[in-house]
């Protein structure tokens, strides 16, 4: 009988640890979304058709973690929460879905799909967290994207533009934060819309 109680009790261990250390165990309590724009402006179509190449982080933000900075240098992660994907996967296929709405392009794909464009968008994730300033309580958030339009598949650059935008949460919840990053990607996706059309 003590036996079977010392198996038991070494298997209760393993899957614990197991639980503990699993890659995927980010914080699932509570999920960020991020949405494409509703009400993405309308245009006459071109004949180019658009690849969106799967975003590039910072080594900080590639990740399904929200990240946080405190004062302006410690790098943090909320607990209890993450993307409801990849952050990089979140963002590409949010702006391939308002760039296609939009009506910039002829076609709008990723590139997972296999299916050939003449116009390839590179994009690289420089700022996507929320920032605390000392004394503050309620966090800011931040997006800085850099983007890049080039020919495919020459690769011969065509435009290239910065997007940023900020966005002040209205308290120091989740529901709140996470709304503040809907409301500054949603500017992000409008400035995306205008750099790929001028």
């Amino acid at each position: 009988m003590r036996k079977n109680f010392i198996i038991y009790g070494l298997l209760a261990m393993c899957l614990a640890a197991a639980c503990t250390l699993a890659p995927m165990n980010t914080g699932r309590s509570f999920m960020f979304a991020l949405t494409p724009l509703k009400d993405a402006r309308h245009i006459i179509s071109n004949d180019n058709s658009l690849i969106v190449a799967l975003p590039v982080a910072a080594p900080e933000l590639d990740t399904y973690r929200i990240a946080l900075v405190r004062n302006g240098k410690r790098w943090d992660y909320y607990a209890g929460a993450r993307w409801s994907e990849f952050l990089p996967i979140l963002v590409q296929d949010n702006l391939t879905k308002t760039l296609e709405k939009s009506g910039s392009f002829k076609t709008v794909t990723t590139d997972g799909t296999g299916i050939s464009g003449n116009r390839i968008l590179k994009i690289e994730i420089r700022a996507f967290q929320a920032e605390y300033k000392q004394g503050v309580t309620d966090p800011v958030v931040k997006i800085r994207l850099i983007a890049s339009l080039l020919s495919h598949p020459e690769r011969m650059p065509l435009v290239s533009f910065e997007s940023s935008a900020e966005e002040k949460a209205s308290g120091d919840s989740l529901p709140k934060i996470q709304a503040a990053f809907g409301i500054a990607f949603n500017k992000i996706q409008r400035q995306f819309i205008a750099g790929l059309n001028k």
